[in-house]
């Protein structure tokens, strides 16, 4: 128990003092919301070292641990996901960032996040290109025949919105309950390549000001997903691939 209140104790005092490495940086100074949050992003990106660990290291540490053949709405305590990220470290000769809860503390009940929040903030938050990373969240949000389902592209918002939230910057991508229909405002069936196009477009069409728009640009310009001259997303099959299962993958 005192074991456990002294982690509590210093899991606050590093917490502060990201927070005020944070400010020292200045960048409440940023007028557009999309790139100030972007900066915000990239800086607890860096100092927890997520930019490390490759999107598809993450994908095979969540193979590896089992969370692929768990339900979604399973929970897991944060014991558990600090071993797999002790794991994902280690495998990469990494030291744990002690801090790597602001990632997903927003998501924290008692103690506890459900396997989709997980799988969401690391998939976001890890180094890698940004069509990798859109391809792996398709692969959570749709059925088994490849097509989107809206109910778990909004379950998607709700915990990737609590990023922004996490730096203070909640108000700028507020999630509301028709950000689903304004980012696919014509579709009715969305398939991979149409997901991709709609999320990686640059600029945004002027009909599509949501969050949710605005945090794939966020996070597409911050956290160093987009190398420069990068071509478009090739055309992939409609047919779902499941990438925690069968795509290949390096260590």
């Amino acid at each position: 128990m005192i074991e456990e209140g002294s982690k509590r104790g210093q899991a606050v005092v590093e917490k502060r003092q990201l927070f005020m490495e944070m400010r020292a940086q200045n960048f409440d100074v940023i007028r557009l919301s999309t790139y100030r949050t972007a900066c915000k992003l990239r800086f607890v990106q860096k100092r927890c070292n997520v930019h490390l660990v490759d999107v598809w290291n993450m994908i095979e540490a969540f193979r590896d641990s089992g969370l692929n053949t768990l339900d979604h709405n399973a929970e897991i305590n944060v014991s558990r996901l600090e071993t797999i990220l002790s794991s994902i470290y280690y495998q990469l000769n990494k030291r744990l960032p002690t801090m790597h809860q602001i990632n997903v503390e927003q998501s924290i009940s008692h103690g506890k996040l459900t396997i989709f929040s997980m799988k969401s903030m690391l998939a976001t938050m890890c180094g890698g290109k940004i069509v990798d990373k859109l391809r792996y969240i398709f692969s959570q949000i749709s059925d088994s025949n490849g097509v989107m389902v809206f109910a778990k592209f909004d379950q998607f918002l709700r915990e990737v919105l609590k990023l922004p939230t996490a730096v203070f910057e909640g108000p700028s991508f507020g999630y509301t309950e028709h950000s689903v229909r304004t980012c696919f405002p014509q579709q009715k069936k969305i398939l991979l390549n149409t997901f991709l196009d709609i999320l990686m477009a640059d600029p945004p069409p002027q009909c599509l000001k949501s969050p949710a728009k605005k945090l794939s640009h966020a996070i597409s310009k911050s956290l160093g997903c987009v190398p420069i001259g990068e071509l478009p997303h090739p055309v992939f099959p409609e047919q779902l691939e499941k990438l925690q299962d069968s795509m290949p993958h390096t260590v």
